[in-house]
């Protein structure tokens, strides 16, 4: 049984780390923002744009809020209310982003139909699966006050399975990566513009990397043990 002064401190930690995250998403935008006006803006407002803003500025929203439900109050529907907010902006700039995946490997694959199709349902797949999840979880939230008069909110056990969202993430961005690395292995040695082979494997490094910290958050939420957590 976790004390109360550890729960306190796991939860002011959380806090920190959740700062942390807000000031390195502010720095990446300011240090990003030059490129962003050069490449984006003043652009034709298509389909690309839209994915690519709402992907870019939607953690401008659920960020702050994930903020908010860990600083401020301590109300369980108040704390519900703000789970469900920043997890729909979540979701909603996820699934914009993967879209952009998922459009680059199309097009990397000279916009081959049945790919595409292919693709789209495997994502209409992996929302569907998601959705299932969060309906179900919904119904396991327990608030407590949290412990020493530490405010925010204090969810008192963890929800296991939200690791099955990460592990449909996983999948989807598995298929992404054997596509991008079959591209490149299939075209290495061709003669063509490098522009085209740095796309291939910039592309694979960037998917490396989101699919480690989903593979860190499936290990994290559905298999650490409960006392090397910082969220209970």
């Amino acid at each position: 049984m976790t004390s109360p002064p550890e729960i306190a401190l796991r939860l002011q930690t959380v806090k920190y780390l959740k700062m942390v995250g807000l000031a390195v998403l502010v720095f990446d935008y300011c240090i990003k923002l030059e490129a962003e006006i050069d490449l984006t803006w003043g652009r034709r407002w298509d389909f690309i744009r839209i994915l690519f803003t709402v992907a870019r500025y939607t953690p401008f929203v659920d960020v702050p809020v994930d903020l908010i439900y860990s600083l401020g109050p301590t109300s369980s529907q108040v704390c519900l209310s703000l789970y469900q907010v920043g997890s729909w902006f979540n979701i909603i700039g996820t699934v914009a982003a993967e879209s952009l995946l998922l459009v680059r490997t199309y097009t990397l694959w000279g916009r081959n139909r049945v790919l595409l199709v292919s693709l789209l349902l495997l994502a209409l797949g992996c929302i569907a699966g998601s959705a299932v999840v969060g309906a179900n979880a919904l119904s396991w939230f327990q608030y407590q006050d949290p412990p020493l008069g530490t405010s925010g909110c204090y969810q008192s056990q963890r929800i296991a399975i939200y690791a099955v969202d990460y592990a449909l993430l996983v999948l989807f961005e598995t298929v992404i990566l054997c596509l991008n690395v079959f591209q490149a292995w299939y075209r290495r040695g061709r003669q063509g513009s490098r522009l085209i082979a740095r796309l291939y494997w910039d592309g694979i490094v960037y998917v490396l990397c989101i699919l480690a910290m989903s593979i860190a958050n499936i290990i994290v939420i559905g298999f650490l043990p409960v006392r090397h957590s910082l969220f209970n």
